[in-house]
């Protein structure tokens, strides 16, 4: 599908490619659809590439290249803290609301979705903001990855019929899809998680801190269910029953700040 250009929609058989001229990022600070804070500078030296999606909400390609967008983020690790590429979705012109309702409607319904930042509200003050011009995009999708050097190593990442079309940008770079392997499970006795094996529901329960939030990972590494914790629990209940048999990890964010991983295993 051809990309939605500002003047027009262009009907013509090319390629629109290299959407931004420019091969090193401009740092930005943003405030995501949640409130949280975000600079792209300071993502990078995490040592992470960084991806930005430039879209808007009524742009048929951007819809249609929206769920596949969504498939690689949880292959590549769903914004896991130990993943390669971090993915960021930039809006031109919505608000928090309208794109909080773009990503349940054209992403996934459940989630977990790439950091958001919207068109009217996503400025460091909670105002617009004008991050499209400042990498001068035009088209739309227009998709992009950022080296941890601050060089922009794909300016348009594109064609992108299936979500498979996102590994080649990928592993030109060395990254991998996300795999948690054994050697990142953390033993702490102070987290619970019953019964494993389990059929349908586990229990997960913290002593003398708070959960956050619950991930469950597959042996891929892919994020199969996301849950945000918001009123200081301890305990928390996961319906399974959807699942296949195997063996899952439950990633498990404790006082808003560390992880705890839990593996269990699904009969």
């Amino acid at each position: 599908m051809r990309k939605f250009l500002l003047s027009a929609i262009i009907f013509c058989s090319f390629a629109i490619h290299a959407q931004t001229s420019l091969t090193t990022a401009v740092d930005f600070t943003a405030k995501d659809i949640e409130g949280n804070t975000f600079n792209l500078f300071s993502k990078l030296g995490e040592g992470k590439y960084v991806l930005i999606d430039f879209f808007f909400t009524n742009c048929g390609p951007c819809q249609n290249t929206a769920p596949k967008l969504h498939e690689a983020f949880m292959t590549y690790g769903a914004n896991n803290p130990d993943a390669q590429v971090y993915f960021v979705s930039i809006n031109r012109d919505d608000n928090n609301a309208v794109m909080q309702s773009w990503e349940s409607t054209y992403m996934n319904p459940s989630g977990p979705y790439p950091r958001g930042i919207s068109g009217t509200q996503g400025s460091a003050t909670a105002g617009p903001q004008t991050f499209s011009s400042t990498y001068g995009i035009s088209a739309y999708p227009t998709m992009i990855l950022i080296a941890p050097n601050l060089s922009i190593v794909e300016q348009d990442i594109w064609p992108i019929n299936t979500a498979d079309d996102f590994d080649p940008f990928f592993t030109a770079h060395g990254i991998t899809p996300f795999t948690l392997g054994v050697s990142d499970v953390t033993v702490d006795n102070t987290l619970s998680l019953f019964p494993s094996p389990a059929k349908e529901q586990i229990t997960l329960s913290i002593k003398g801190k708070e959960l956050s939030s619950i991930r469950i990972f597959n042996m891929l590494g892919n994020v199969i269910m996301n849950k945000n914790i918001s009123d200081s629990q301890q305990s928390e209940n996961l319906d399974i029953s959807n699942l296949t048999s195997g063996i899952y990890y439950a990633e498990v964010k404790v006082n808003n700040a560390s992880y705890i991983i839990k593996k269990f295993v699904k009969e």
